[in-house]
């Protein structure tokens, strides 16, 4: 397992007058939190202890404490993130020129592929669309930065819920009612399990009409941060693309610009 963090003796420590304000087993927490990356996205008790140089009851508590608020979760004894932690780093990203980066990129890739182009974040059982760049023929589909739509029903939303571990995916589904937007939305619970096992094997998700009837959309993962955090999605008429055409057309394109916006939004990280 790669090491992220480096617990620093307090020897070598840099000095720090005594401050009464000051909470260190915030400072534990967070340190449990910058553990996790993309190439350690699990840990057991045993290697956080041995990693940070912490007690094994602190350890466990701090763990306990990011399962209660829903920032962690166990599974055999492994730790790992939820989507909940997007909220942390989107808090930053938000502070930070992200949408200077994202905002130009979104807009010319949504006049290259004439389409509707965003990034959309999970948060519970909602896709959150974060950035978002439109091409005049397809206004009517207007989905606005900070709009919510529920994850069952759209392409980024499935792209997302492939990314949950199966333990958390059977959380988010269990008493989940799929109601019908169109005709076309799916609303039993073995079929869409299918898409998000579809999702995980390829890597992309299709919407075809299930939000909005004339519309057709394609998702592919974005890893903000590390891990599938993200997605990035297009959306055009259903006279503009089939859904092969869409594999074909526009996830080519897509996928490259989510390499060059996880690599620009790498430099803020």
């Amino acid at each position: 397992m790669a090491k992220s963090v480096v617990a620093i003796p307090d020897e070598q420590r840099p000095s720090r007058q005594p401050d009464d304000d000051y909470l260190p087993s915030l400072e534990k927490g967070l340190a449990v939190l910058e553990l996790f990356g993309r190439d350690s996205t699990e840990w057991t008790l045993s290697q956080i202890v041995r990693e940070l140089e912490l007690t094994p009851g602190s350890a466990r508590r701090i763990l306990r404490t990011l399962e209660v608020l829903g920032y962690a979760e166990a599974n055999d004894g492994r730790f790992s993130l939820t989507p909940r932690v997007l909220k942390l780093g989107f808090s930053y990203l938000s502070s930070q020129p992200f949408s200077d980066i994202a905002q130009p990129m979104m807009t010319k890739l949504a006049a290259t592929l004439q389409a509707t182009c965003c990034i959309t974040v999970l948060d519970e059982r909602e896709v959150v669309y974060v950035a978002r760049g439109t091409h005049k023929h397809i206004e009517p589909f207007f989905i606005q930065v900070g709009a919510r739509l529920p994850a069952y029903a759209t392409a980024p939303g499935k792209v997302l819920l492939a990314s949950l571990s199966d333990a958390r995916l059977e959380q988010q589904l269990e008493g989940w009612e799929l109601s019908p937007f169109t005709p076309n939305t799916v609303t039993d619970r073995s079929q869409l399990m299918c898409q998000i096992v579809e999702a995980r094997q390829t890597g992309y998700a299709i919407n075809d009409q299930e939000i909005f009837v004339g519309q057709r959309s394609i998702a592919t993962s974005l890893a903000l941060g590390g891990g599938k955090t993200a997605a990035i999605v297009a959306a055009l008429s259903v006279s503009s693309k089939s859904v092969e055409q869409l594999v074909s057309d526009i996830l080519p394109p897509l996928r490259a610009a989510a390499r060059e916006i996880e690599q620009s939004v790498s430099i803020l990280l």
